[in-house]
């Protein structure tokens, strides 16, 4: 890199280090302790950035100056742990805000005006989609006039279109009329589409190139970022999350008329508002008005607000309403402008249909010009007041939010609304907001912000957001950089790290397979630099240490398809993994449906069905007498038992309880309200003393696409507290020929070949399969029966080395 583009370099910190300091600043004088930490911790980091080039200064300023300024970082260090804020703000006010100007104003005045001249070019990037395919033709027309206006090109593109290798992009880029495909390098600065879910793509391109924003989230997340950091709370209208029936009711007892709001939704959409009235409930679905009974509005509640749990919030109504009765809001666009400053684009206010409750423009509402409509609806005096501090909150609001957000937001949509009291509330706070009535002035914003990100450099992140869910960060850590001796690496995901028999045979295999290995959790991840801290093993123990991402992942974590765990996979998304099979999509009746159409299959299965009322699983009780009941989704079986004296034998992961039949109904209800179930004939034999045994393979499929066994186990369960397990084929073969007098190898042999075929038949149906733990337990005539197929394989792994060389072989198939 030239002395020139690293002094530029030099100068985007420092300007960026003046925000921070100035904004820390700030922070120290209303005292907030928490935040000041993680933003003085950035402030460091930066500085040490710029001291490791001190070849670009003049030595005897600059050793003089850095010497200064690490003299005040540490005097306020001090001071912070001391808690004298009073002395930390003279620190800052008289010392070193003033030092970090001098130096900046040193560097701008060497690298004189010259920077300014460049035609920046400026990629208009989605992560899934080209943005032209996103966005309304209006606002793609209105950036390109923008563009030719400001001197830059504009790069459609999207994650497909990228060439890391390379460094270029294919691209839609507009020429003298008409849109043409072109191969451009990198853009200097990207302006992206806001997403819930970020692309590996858009986190190794974030490395590279600057971005205008982070996507902040959906209705819920700035609400929550506000309420945590207590300003400008008294502007948002109380709510909750609707998580369960009893939160909807206990907010109802407060709240006599609420609103409804799905999380995802814009223009309106899925809002309802609801009127409490005695007994009966007054639902308004735009201008659609139904009256619910209690029976009628708990069924509502279950099938819409709750079919999908937290995808709704409840809120208190706020009356907000015009003289001539109609809904209304005040919808105020900001956004950074050309010197990275918050200025107000467009405000107006939003009036809907007085038959409805909806002030958006979508549902039959109007615009009109802001100081009219205060003037008209609250005279010339207060209107003229409401109007100036509906402005002066627009701008305050988002400077807040920004800094909630480490300064990385671009902008945002704001919607307030006056009560009848005279009383500001804010009901919306999102960073894509509609622009349809003004897409000429978000792009002169739009342009000009980019431009300014892209000159001086700067690249956001959500550094300190990150910090405090205790998330790994690289830039801050002091652990050794791993030195692999391997070409490729595999990373095994886990809950927890554990040093266990499978660690250790992991760890043997990968050396063995050519292979680097270490080991890592979620919050071991660094996801915007693309470093792990993974745990090597070393001196039979595990060393944390930096790398980056692996080649190819095992996962022991097995979270896919967890609703709360979804986003590990979604970051790892293009890392192979060696199983991917997610236990939580997929549901039992499924798979089970699939080998009851195999004739040579079906004759194992026990007898199964849907549990849909306790009246299901007692007429099993009556007619088998043990049954198994099953989650529909994964999860460990219960074991019922009916009993000669009409008590019922109820064992779970708890010892054995006796239920009479009122006990155990209850209990019955109480599981099937919180989750579906499938109960299953348990025919197994028992020996004297009631004991059941059952049979476990484990069965792995290979590199080469062929199924083999791992392991087999006969388990013993009594209490489910005193499971014994023996994995000596020989004693497996004693056991069962003297409970069962039957021919143990035969019977083994049948269990490998009835497993292959289960294996294959669900290979054919889900490709995505890697391993099956199958159970089987031995009917009175001595038949086999499979009584569960778990495709995440087992929960306890007693034959590590099999399994880990497997792992391995699986793991060279994926990154050949």
């Amino acid at each position: 890199m030239s002395n020139r583009k690293q002094l530029i370099q030099v100068s985007n910190i420092f300007n960026t280090l003046l925000e921070a300091t100035e904004h820390f600043h700030q922070l120290i004088k209303q005292k907030e302790l928490n935040q000041s930490i993680y933003i003085f911790s950035s402030i460091v980091d930066g500085f040490t950035a710029v001291g490791s080039m001190d070849t670009l200064f003049n030595q005897a300023d600059w050793n003089e100056q850095k010497q200064k300024a690490e003299r005040y970082l540490l005097e306020i260090a001090e001071s912070m742990e001391k808690g004298h804020f009073i002395k930390v703000s003279e620190i800052l006010q008289f010392s070193l805000l003033p030092l970090f100007r001098k130096i900046n104003k040193g560097i701008e005045l060497e690298l004189g005006g010259q920077i300014q001249d460049k035609t920046y070019s400026i990629g208009i990037f989605s992560s899934y989609k080209n943005p032209r395919e996103i966005y309304p033709k209006e606002r793609i027309e209105a950036l390109v006039r923008e563009s030719k206006k400001q001197n830059t090109e504009l790069l459609f593109f999207s994650k497909n279109d990228v060439d890391f290798a390379n460094k270029t992009v294919a691209a839609d880029f507009y020429n003298n009329g008409n849109w043409e495909r072109v191969i451009k390098p990198f853009p200097d600065v990207i302006n992206n589409v806001g997403s819930v879910k970020q692309a590996h793509t858009e986190k190794k391109l974030r490395r590279f190139i600057p971005f205008t924003s982070f996507f902040v989230g959906n209705k819920l997340s700035l609400p929550k970022r506000i309420v945590q950091h207590r300003k400008f709370i008294e502007l948002l209208v109380p709510f909750r999350v609707c998580s369960d029936e009893e939160k909807i009711y206990d907010f109802l007892e407060k709240n006599d008329k609420v609103v409804f709001k799905y999380l995802l939704s814009n223009r309106g959409e899925n809002i309802y508002f609801i009127t409490k009235k005695n007994n009966r409930f007054i639902l308004l679905d735009h201008k659609k008005e139904r009256i619910l009974s209690n029976e009628a509005f708990e069924q509502w509640i279950k099938s819409v607000i709750l079919k999908e749990k937290d995808s709704y919030i409840i809120q208190k109504y706020i009356h907000t309403r015009t003289k001539n009765n109609e809904p209304y809001h005040i919808r105020a666009h900001v956004q950074k402008d050309g010197e990275g400053k918050w200025v107000l684009t467009h405000i107006y206010p939003r009036v809907g249909n007085k038959k409805s409750n909806l002030s958006n423009v979508a549902t039959e509402g109007r615009v009109e010009n802001l100081h009219d409509f205060m003037v008209h609806e609250y005279g010339e005096i207060t209107g003229s007041k409401y109007e100036q501090d509906i402005l002066r909150l627009s701008i305050e609001v988002a400077q807040h939010l920004d800094k909630l957000y480490d300064l990385a937001l671009d902008e945002l949509g704001i919607d307030f609304a006056i009560d009848e009291n005279g009383k500001y509330w804010m009901h919306e706070a999102n960073n894509g907001p509609q622009t349809a009535y003004h897409e000429e002035k978000r792009a002169v914003n739009t342009i000009a912000y980019a431009k300014y990100i892209a000159k001086n450099g700067i690249f956001h992140t959500n550094y300190s957001q990150k910090m405090k869910a205790g998330f790994f960060q690289s830039r801050t850590s002091s652990l050794p950089i791993a030195d692999l001796n391997k070409n490729r690496t595999i990373g095994i995901l886990m809950e927890k790290i554990l040093n266990d028999n499978l660690t250790v045979e992991i760890v043997h295999a990968a050396q063995r397979s050519n292979f680097n290995s270490y080991f890592f959790t979620p919050t071991d991840i660094d996801y915007e630099e693309m470093v792990i801290r993974g745990y090597f093993y070393e001196d039979e123990g595990l060393v944390p240490k930096q790398v980056q991402f692996p080649d190819v992942i095992f996962d022991r974590l097995k979270l896919r398809g967890v609703e709360n765990a979804n986003w590990v996979y979604e970051e790892l998304e293009e890392i192979p993994f060696t199983n991917v099979w997610s236990p939580h999509n997929y549901k039992r009746l499924n798979l089970y449906a699939i080998l009851k159409s195999d004739n040579s299959i079906n004759q194992y299965l026990s007898f199964y069905q849907e549990v849909n009322r306790t009246r299901d699983i007692f007429q099993f009780l009556e007619k088998y007498s043990r049954v198994i009941l099953r989650e529909n989704k994964a999860g460990f079986p219960l074991y019922i038992s009916r009993l000669l004296d009409g008590k019922y034998l109820f064992t779970n992961s708890k010892p054995q309880q006796l239920y009479n039949e009122i006990q155990l109904l209850n209990k019955l209800k109480e599981l099937i309200d919180e989750g579906k179930y499938i109960v299953q004939m348990d025919d197994r034999l028992t020996d004297n003393n009631e004991v059941s045994y059952t049979i476990n393979l484990h069965i792995i499929k290979d590199a080469t696409a062929n199924w083999k066994s791992s392991s087999i186990y006969l388990e013993r369960e009594t209490d489910m507290l005193e499971e014994m397990f023996e994995d000596n084929i020989d004693i497996i073969i004693k056991t069962i020929e003297d409970m069962y007098s039957l021919d143990a190898s035969s019977i083994l042999s049948d269990v490998r070949d009835i497993s292959e075929k289960v294996a294959r038949k669900l290979d054919s149906q889900f490709r995505n399969i890697s391993e099956l733990n199958i159970t089987f337990g031995i009917r009175s005539n001595s038949e086999l029966c499979i009584l569960e197929v778990d495709p995440s394989g087992p929960n306890k792994i007693y034959h590590a080395i099999e399994l880990a060389e497997n792992i391995m072989l699986l793991a060279d198939n994926a990154t050949s």
